[in-house]
């Protein structure tokens, strides 16, 4: 039954997708419709949806906590992001999804599938836990991760995104995506939890019901992409396996073999060790699809990484009850 609730918030997420796959196939989403997409997630829902989610999770004394606590996971993700680096280039990945295959290995999605998963799994007393290792993920995603991906080789004949062309400065793409949408929205909920700001009432309602799009709106543009490939001839290429190896396997693993040298208590190790565990951001996807790049591979592997859940998860809860 446990873990019956657990997959019930990684089935919600499949139906979310099928519901863009089913409607893409009926001819709902034009082409400027799918260019929108990613863009509105990017630049409108996800920066309100950050600031939210600091502001509720989080006041300024737990901030003040946060760089102890999160500093396991941190140091996981970069670790697992050099892996991916260096076995990537040994492999010979390809460069249109480089940066992307690099930011699927070290990026679990902790808030949408690891909340459910783990107050299934441990119960409210992981809540804490899991906000401490998301605090973790989304400050290494939305700097590393995003730059990684904007540095991807774009689709031949893809323009450039609007908000990261500046003319005359052929570096300019990348540095704007160090400093993007998503990471003002994250860094505006941070300065107002430590200053102890209350933002009036209206302007947060707002803000949550903006950012509350971002969920639903990424996971229809999964579908729509997965349509456009056309599943029936879809095949998991050696850069998917590689990612999920990397992703599914080697970072739950690595997250394991660091716990006792930081000394933390049982359950946050146990949480820490699940939302390694756990599939690629859906954002990649989002990102690859705004950057122009390879957004079917970031699609395939969310959707591949999301179904291997019903593998992964109960395998190593058998492994951490032992």
């Amino acid at each position: 039954m446990v873990l019956l609730q657990a997959f019930g918030g990684v089935l919600s997420l499949l139906i979310v997708v099928g519901v863009g796959y089913v409607l893409a196939g009926r001819g709902w989403f034009p082409p400027a419709v799918r260019s929108l997409l990613p863009r509105l997630v990017t630049n409108v829902a996800l920066p309100p949806f950050l600031m939210c989610t600091i502001l509720r999770s989080f006041g300024r004394e737990d901030l003040a906590h946060m760089l102890t606590g999160a500093l396991l996971p941190l140091v996981g993700m970069v670790i697992m992001y050099g892996l991916a680096f260096v076995v990537g280039r040994a492999a010979g990945v390809e460069r249109r999804h480089f940066g992307l295959f690099c930011a699927c290995v070290s990026n679990p999605n902790t808030i949408f599938i690891g909340i459910p998963v783990n107050m299934a799994l441990f119960g409210e007393e992981a809540v804490p836990y899991v906000l401490l290792y998301y605090f973790a993920s989304t400050s290494f995603f939305w700097t590393v991760g995003n730059y990684a991906i904007s540095r991807d080789e774009r689709a031949p004949g893809a323009p450039a995104p609007e908000a990261a062309t500046q003319p005359g400065q052929p570096g300019g793409r990348r540095r704007r995506a160090l400093v993007s949408a998503p990471v003002y929205g994250f860094l505006a909920g941070v300065s107002l939890a430590l200053l102890n700001v209350e933002l009036p009432g209206f302007i947060l309602n707002a803000a949550r019901q903006v950012g509350d799009l971002t969920t639903p709106l990424a996971l229809i543009y999964i579908g729509v992409t997965l349509q456009e490939m056309d599943l029936r001839h879809l095949r998991v290429t050696r850069d998917m396996a590689l990612a999920l190896a990397g992703r599914m396997v080697a970072s739950p693993l690595l997250v394991w073999a660091l716990l006792p040298f930081f000394g933390l208590p049982a359950l946050m190790g146990k949480v820490f060790v699940m939302q390694a565990s756990l599939p690629v951001l859906m954002q990649v996807a989002i990102l690859s699809g705004y950057y122009k790049t390879d957004p079917e591979f970031g699609s395939v592997m969310v959707s591949l990484s999301t179904l291997a859940c019903a593998v992964t998860v109960p395998l190593y809860m058998v492994l951490l009850s032992l």
